[in-house]
Parts: structure tokens; C-alpha cells; sequence
């Protein structure tokens, strides 16, 4: 069945914006659309002035790969269960994607990661893995990993949901930094 239907999104640069509605009612779903991780059927998706998906009349037609890749790459999202990987340190979590997905040499993203893991608190945890760290404390390294790819938009799909009340108001003040 559709999980969305005449849904119309229109934000300035600048602004923030929570959608809030009930379990199912596709948050979650819109917000991996605009990203490209979820394929839409009908409608348009426009980021920066720029055709991710375009409606016609036999459905949505996505840009070419490079297109795809250039507005996705303006958009950092971070999930309710931080998909960080397990058999990489914290540094190595956050130099992975820049990497691969952006082609950058390991040193020149190293002093970038090591100032966002600074800017969430958690630069003493560099050389940490994963599994020895807190809810909060892998939040916010999914918070820095996605800011080191440098992203124009950000994107949080329900970032405090999976954590103990305790932990929520130290990645709350992150997202809001």
C-alpha cells in the first residue's frame, strides 16, 4: 500500500523542521525519499532547484547516477539505531565514508573527523570500537560521521528514540550545536 500520499514538503536554507505524526505514518519513509534510500513511484523530489526524481505520466523517473550522487551527497542523514560498524574504531567509522564515497585521501579528512569528534565530546573515544560505548555516545558519533562528509542538509530519522531518557538531552544539544 502507499505509506505516502499527497505529501508537499517546501523549506528555505536556514530553517529546521520536525514532522511529527504517529508510529507507521511514514516519517521515516519520507525522510529516506529524499535521500534516495527509498524509491519513490509518483511525484517529484527537487533539492536545491535541482530534478532528483521528476514526475511523468507513466511515474517518478530519477536523474542519472552522477546527478543522484551529487544531490544525495548534499544530505547527511543520521538513523534511530546509528549504524555505526562494529569492527572499525570511532575514527575509523568516520573516515570511511568520505573515502569511499567521496574519493577524499585519509589525510586530509583525519584533522576534519578529529574536530567533529571534538565538537560532539567524544575525541578521548577515537581508538574506542563501537560496542564500548554508551546509546549516546554512538549517536553522537553517527552525528559527527555524518557531519564530516560535509553535508549542506541534515537529515534525523528519530535520532533519540533507541536511547535511555538520560542519554537524550546530551545528543539533543549535539543536534541542536
Amino acid at each position: 500500500g502507499e505509506e505516502l500520499r499527497g505529501c508537499s514538503l517546501v523549506r528555505e536554507r536556514g530553517g529546521v523542521t520536525s514532522i511529527i505524526g504517529p508510529s507507521g505514518s511514514g516519517k521515516s519513509t519520507f525522510l529516506r525519499c529524499l535521500c534516495h534510500l527509498e524509491t519513490i513511484d509518483r511525484g517529484t523530489i527537487r533539492v536545491d532547484g535541482e530534478v532528483l526524481a521528476q514526475d511523468t505520466p507513466t511515474g517518478s523517473r530519477y536523474a542519472d547516477a552522477a546527478t543522484l550522487r551529487r544531490i544525495c551527497g548534499k544530505m547527511g542523514m543520521v538513523f534511530q539505531q546509528f549504524n555505526l560498524f562494529p569492527h572499525m574504531t570511532v575514527l575509523e567509522n568516520l573516515m570511511i565514508a568520505p573515502q569511499v564515497v567521496q574519493g577524499r585521501r585519509k589525510e586530509d579528512i583525519l584533522p576534519q573527523a578529529e574536530a567533529q569528534l571534538e565538537r560532539v565530546g567524544l575525541y578521548a573515544k577515537r581508538d574506542v570500537y563501537p560496542s564500548r560505548l554508551s546509546g549516546g555516545q554512538k549517536q553522537r558519533v553517527a552525528i559527527a560521521r555524518a557531519l564530516v562528509m560535509e553535508p549542506e542538509i541534515m537529515l534525523f530519522d528519530e535520532p533519540t528514540s533507541a536511547l535511555d531518557p538520560e542519554l537524550t538531552g546530551e545528543v539533543l544539544k549535539t543536534i541542536q550545536r
